[in-house]
């Protein structure tokens, strides 16, 4: 395994348990608790998407079209909570 790929599985072990602990904290309100689970969501995506499948070569379209979608799938998705 590469340097990268390393710290990026570490990276996504770590959002993991950041995720499990939110969880697990009923404090706040659950459309709080809900959208910083799509925030960690969405890093963990682009740091897959970006070091395991490649886009950081690809060409400049494909990453704004995962930008892109990306955004829109949030967005749709905190507008319905």
């Amino acid at each position: 395994m590469k340097r990268s790929e390393e710290s990026t599985f570490i990276a996504l072990l770590a959002l993991t348990l950041i995720s499990s602990m939110v969880t697990l904290k009923n404090s706040e309100s659950n459309t709080t608790i809900y959208a910083l689970l799509l925030i960690l969501w969405a890093v963990k995506f682009i740091l897959v998407a970006f070091n395991f499948m490649e886009l950081k070569k690809a060409n400049l379209f494909w990453k704004v079209t995962l930008g892109f979608v990306l955004t829109l799938i949030l967005t749709i998705i905190l507008l319905l909570l």
